[in-house]
């Protein structure tokens, strides 16, 4: 077969037979948690990240999870003595090596993905007694600069119709605001999740405002942000904040906010009482949970009480 226009390109296609996966009695168990140590810390001050293994004999699925988000799961099975995993998200592929070493110990290839690299993977306990960092803490990361500020916005929707903190819309009210964007697919993820918190909370006095920061070419006609809202059925309120290198202009308040998305919990007084930096999607398991039960008990939390709590200033206590 020959590609259309200017066409150069052959190639033949034919249906693929996978070799038979190793007897299951073979296949070493990774399943689990472990932590991956860095060398150095990555631009997001980053130290070790978490690789998480779901394994069902020599099948397997992993993600890496970074302080933004994970990296989606990617699948295969065990040949020649290791785990080979791939996925394609849309826009690169990503592929990796994994095998279980004699000293307990991962080794992770990862051959086509953003950043190809080699590293080593260990269970958190060991990773503990051998002094390496943990991985960072998702509701620590981002800050905000004065507790005693109110969270303020000012920014068109996509109909171009300004709106403001200050509408009656969002007095009196719990907001969970997310800095976001539709190329960043964490928040695709996150999305999915916050249109279904924002019909349940929604009666209850809970608004949730996405400040959607999109390149300057997707800003004209916004199809993009279009389509992301109906695919998802978002019905909270969608504004455009600006571009992706304005974040910190467009959010003044916050601090260390480098991660796609972050998400603000406004209490009725318009004070942030927690954020949390990146979104653990459901390929990174316990996780995905565990961030569930947090956004959940915090929204009920800030709808029940009077909003006394305020979340520390950077470096504060």
């Amino acid at each position: 077969m020959r590609n259309g226009e200017g066409g150069g390109y052959e190639f033949h296609a034919r249906r693929h037979t996978p070799s038979l996966a190793a007897a299951p009695k073979s296949v070493p168990q990774i399943d689990g948690v472990w932590e991956v140590p860095l060398d150095k810390p990555t631009p997001k001050g980053e130290q070790a990240w978490r690789f998480i293994v779901k394994q069902n004999g020599a099948e397997a699925s992993a993600t890496i999870l970074r302080v933004d988000g994970d990296t989606g799961a990617l699948t295969g099975s065990f040949h020649d003595g290791k785990f080979v995993l791939s996925h394609f998200d849309g826009s690169r592929p990503g592929l990796m090596d994994v095998s279980l070493t004699k000293d307990g110990t991962l080794e992770i290839v990862e051959a086509a993905s953003n950043r190809p690299g080699r590293f080593i993977a260990y269970r958190p306990e060991v990773a503990r007694a051998k002094g390496f960092p943990e991985p960072s803490d998702y509701t620590t990361h981002t800050t905000v600069r004065d507790p005693n500020e109110k969270f303020t916005f000012t920014f068109p929707d996509a109909d171009g119709k300004i709106v403001c903190s200050s509408d009656p819309k969002f007095k009196d009210k719990v907001i969970v605001a997310i800095v976001t964007g539709t190329w960043c697919p964490n928040c695709h993820d996150e999305a999915q999740y916050l249109a279904s918190l924002y019909k349940k909370y929604r009666d209850q006095g809970l608004e949730i405002v996405a400040l959607d920061f999109e390149e300057p070419e997707q800003q004209d006609q916004l199809s993009r942000v279009k389509a992301f809202v109906k695919q998802y059925g978002v019905e909270y309120t969608y504004l455009i904040a600006g571009a992706p290198a304005e974040m910190w202009e467009k959010v003044p308040q916050a601090v260390n906010l480098n991660t796609w998305p972050a998400t603000f919990f406004i209490g009725r007084d318009g004070l942030v009482k927690g954020i949390h930096a990146g979104f653990a999607a459901p390929a990174s398991g316990k996780f995905n949970s565990e961030l569930k039960d947090e956004f959940t008990s915090t929204i009920e939390r800030l709808l029940k009480d009077g909003g006394a709590n305020k979340l520390s200033a950077a470096g504060g206590e």
